[in-house]
């Protein structure tokens, strides 16, 4: 089961303790986009471009900019930069040269087999496959997963009007058959002699802390389908809770965050693999903020 989460925690002109783990990502310029979506929002924060290229001795922010759009790889120098600044290990600093230099063989179209396995090496998390934000991209809209789950199924059978009646004609067939092409594509799903297609066994997951529009887009998608089932479905079949409280930002909401994380975890592991398993359900879990500064 792909684990996507999406929680950057931001308080305003204050860097949090939980920062992104440059160990969740496979590309170094999500890295970086991740401290600026979490902690550059404001013009006094530490990742606001200005404030960040005056600190790394950069004359504008401009140069900065393009290495955050890909317009241009960072050179030597800015990644040794980088690595004071963000007080890396030696792990985390080859880990963070490694990435750079497979977007740099990425773009002469060289192979990168050998760069892939190094990372995994570095970031220590060879048994799972890392997606990328380019990879995910291609499949965030809420159907793919439905259909990537749907295909382990005991009752699955590959055929487009199958499929499109299994998910509740939400979806054309021509979404269907593009969707199950771009998990095949990433590694998702496979061909299967007996059943045609079969779902990649292997654990993935996309990272923690990723201000990513891919991830936002699965989410919504999520969360369109979770409101239409509070008038389509009994209530035999699906469970809606929810709280609302009172919480201290700065000392209850990373252990909430953790809790949360840990909850998902071990539900995950509880239910993934039921060989058995009839039906196709989606766990969501929201925990945000109703109010803004209050103080």
């Amino acid at each position: 089961m792909l684990e996507i989460s999406h929680s950057t925690q931001l308080t305003k002109g204050k860097v949090e303790n939980s920062k992104p783990r440059l160990f969740d990502f496979t590309d170094y310029a999500d890295f970086l986009n991740a401290y600026v979506g979490a902690y550059g929002k404001y013009s006094h924060g530490p990742y606001n471009l200005k404030n960040w290229a005056n600190r790394l001795g950069y004359r504008s922010a401009s140069s900065l900019a393009m290495v955050l759009s890909k317009q241009r790889l960072p050179t030597w120098k800015m990644i040794a930069s980088f690595a004071e600044d963000f007080k890396f290990t030696k792990t985390e600093k080859k880990y963070f040269e490694t990435l750079v230099e497979i977007e740099r063989r990425k773009q002469s179209g060289k192979d990168i087999t050998a760069l892939l396995d190094e990372a995994s090496r570095l970031s220590g998390q060879s048994e799972v496959q890392k997606i990328n934000y380019d990879q995910f991209s291609v499949v965030s809209d809420w159907y793919c997963y439905a259909i990537k789950a749907l295909v382990s199924n005991k009752h699955f059978i590959y055929d487009l009007d199958w499929i499109f009646k299994a998910l509740r004609r939400k979806v054309s067939q021509a979404q269907i058959k593009n969707a199950i092409q771009n998990l095949k594509n990433i590694g998702l799903v496979m061909d299967d002699p007996v059943k045609g297609i079969k779902e990649n066994p292997i654990k993935t997951h996309t990272g923690n802390q990723v201000p990513s529009a891919a991830i936002k887009n699965h989410h919504r998608g999520m969360l369109v389908q979770a409101a239409q089932a509070l008038d389509e479905q009994d209530v035999n079949n699906r469970m809606f809770q929810g709280l609302t409280l009172n919480l201290k930002k700065e000392e209850d909401l990373k252990e909430a965050f953790s809790d949360i994380v840990n909850f998902v975890s071990e539900f995950n592991e509880k239910y993934r693999d039921d060989v058995d398993g009839d039906a196709v359900y989606q766990l969501n879990i929201q925990l945000f903020e109703h109010t803004k500064d209050l103080e």
